[in-house]
């Protein structure tokens, strides 16, 4: 038998990580207050079922209506065995027709065989169709004195309100990670199963709150470990999660390491960890960091004790600005690789415009960099990971010349207004564009941030994208974009878009590297590069 049946809780001192459900329904049975209707929703795997079978053996038991059932006697063990005729276990998603919710209401009207009462147990009562629920309605409204219903669900959202209105309702809490951490200890000490608690730490992460899928977990990583269960044999029973490498890379953007950044993107793409997962950790590890910051406590039930000082102590390494910063970008490149189907570009691209803060041109960067000297954090002003090359240094000028050529003019200048339409001056205004159009259409700011204008011919402006998806996101939103660049510049601009293949852009930079340059703002190129 699986490891949940075997040890599925018999009393409410046996379930755990309940603690305001198992106190409420001990009070009303011990004060005779019993409803006609109860609704428990809940995660998967939280003990609404387990609760519900414990509920039927309180109110049938020889010796109740009781809080604490025997489960000895002939009707308890009726129950546990599932042979009892006046304890039902119907589930929803099977039996949802009008058809089946006719009989089950011609069947409440008969007085139970043996028990006291009769209990009808509904699992997944969030699957019951509309006609189905409506059939419902008036026996759930005014069942008759012998009959408890108790519905059970992961969805309550999805029932009719009049079904709401008519149960007392009773939620149920995810288990924290240190709960479900202790109660697998004590079955595994009781199946006497050797396993580390790191392992018992990465099975509570992956079952996200629910023991019954930790158990489950539990029990296959006990048959295919020969021997003791460690943290690696977890991974190599179930996949690689990402939360090591996602680690990682928490910790070399706050130490502004953009190689070890793609680096350890590329170790765990070569592992075969998707990178959606990993971008969701990652936006799982920052969120811990933010609340380590402000409310270290409220990690008490997300992680287990170690993980939780581990990140109260990497939120100090870190700013506030930062940390929602970095959730924005990553918050950003989860909804753009949907979109793009390259996730790993979108991953690599928001980490390094996190650590490359001087070389993103964005609004967003600029207001990092902004924080970051009002809070005197040279963090997101200088790039300290990637020394660059020494070279011999020239000597001075021994006179100035009186009279030298002009210099060009960098591209975050503001251009003039005079003289003819050039693309450096509509480089020099891109933000200021961007800014425009991102005010009334924000869903660009993805493809915008990843734009680069190639060349100007006469009032045509090129503009590439790294992918097809992008570049046709855009060209819906062709009129916008030149009107945005006519407002800035104050002359008419037609734009065309097309998808980058390797042109001018790429060669004006010099060969393609075949890994990170030493300059950093070669690194988003190099990023971009590893996808083609």
């Amino acid at each position: 038998m699986s490891l949940y049946r075997t040890w599925r809780p018999k009393t409410f001192a046996d379930l755990v990580g309940q603690d305001a459900v198992v106190r409420t329904l001990t009070s009303a049975l011990e004060n005779g207050r019993l409803a006609h209707a109860y609704l428990f929703s809940g995660p998967r795997g939280s003990g609404k079922t387990s609760a519900a079978k414990i509920l039927a053996r309180c109110i049938d038991c020889v010796n109740g209506p009781t809080a604490t059932p025997d489960n000895t006697c002939e009707n308890c063990i009726a129950i546990l065995n599932g042979t009892a005729m006046d304890v039902l276990e119907i589930d929803a998603a099977s039996n949802r027709g009008i058809d089946e919710i006719r009989a089950l209401r011609d069947a409440v009207k008969f007085a139970p065989s043996s028990m006291r009462s009769k209990v009808y147990i509904v699992d997944e009562a969030h699957m019951l169709t509309k006609e189905g629920a409506n059939a419902f309605l008036k026996t759930l409204e005014e069942p008759p004195p012998h009959v408890v219903f108790v519905l059970a669900t992961t969805e309550p959202e999805k029932l009719p309100p009049t079904i709401l209105s008519r149960c007392q309702r009773y939620a149920f809490r995810r288990i924290a990670i240190p709960v479900m951490i202790e109660r697998m200890r004590e079955i595994a000490a009781g199946e006497k199963i050797e396993v580390d608690d790191e392992a018992l730490a990465a099975i509570a992460y992956r079952a996200d709150g629910g023991l019954r899928d930790a158990l489950t977990l539990l029990e296959q990583a006990a048959a295919f470990a020969e021997g003791r269960i460690t943290a690696q044999t977890i991974d190599l029973a179930f996949g690689v999660t990402g939360r090591n490498y996602a680690r990682t890379l928490v910790d070399s953007m706050i130490n502004r390491d953009a190689a070890l950044i793609l680096k350890t993107i590329d170790e765990a793409s070569d592992g075969g960890t998707d990178m959606q997962v990993l971008i969701r950790t990652l936006i799982s590890e920052f969120r811990n960091l933010l609340v380590g910051r402000i409310e270290p406590q409220l990690l008490s039930r997300d992680l287990a004790p170690e993980d939780a000082q581990a990140a109260v102590a990497r939120s100090a390494e870190i700013t506030q600005a930062q940390v929602i910063r970095a959730l924005r970008l990553l918050t950003e490149s989860l909804a753009t690789a949907r979109a793009s189907g390259h996730p790993r570009l979108e991953l690599e691209s928001a980490l390094l415009r996190f650590v490359l803060a001087t070389e993103d041109p964005s609004i967003d960067a600029l207001s990092a960099r902004v924080l970051a000297l009002e809070s005197g954090s040279p963090a997101p002003i200088a790039v300290t990971a990637m020394p660059q090359p020494k070279t011999a240094e020239a000597p001075p000028p021994k006179t100035a010349p009186a009279a030298t050529k002009a210099q060009p003019k960098v591209e975050a200048e503001k251009p003039s207004n005079g003289g003819p339409l050039t693309l450096q001056k509509i480089r020099a205004s891109w933000n200021n564009v961007r800014a425009r159009i991102e005010g009334e259409r924000m869903p660009l700011r993805g493809p915008l941030s990843r734009a680069l204008l190639d060349a100007l011919d006469g009032n045509v402006l090129t503009i590439k994208l790294p992918n097809d998806v992008e570049a046709d996101i855009l060209r819906g939103e062709q009129k916008l974009v030149e009107h945005a660049i006519a407002d800035v510049v104050g002359e008419p601009v037609r734009v065309t878009f097309r998808v980058d293949g390797g042109g001018s852009a790429r060669s004006a930079r010099g060969p393609s590297p075949a890994q990170p340059a030493d300059d950093p703002a070669d690194l988003l190129q190099y990023a971009s590069e590893r996808i083609r």
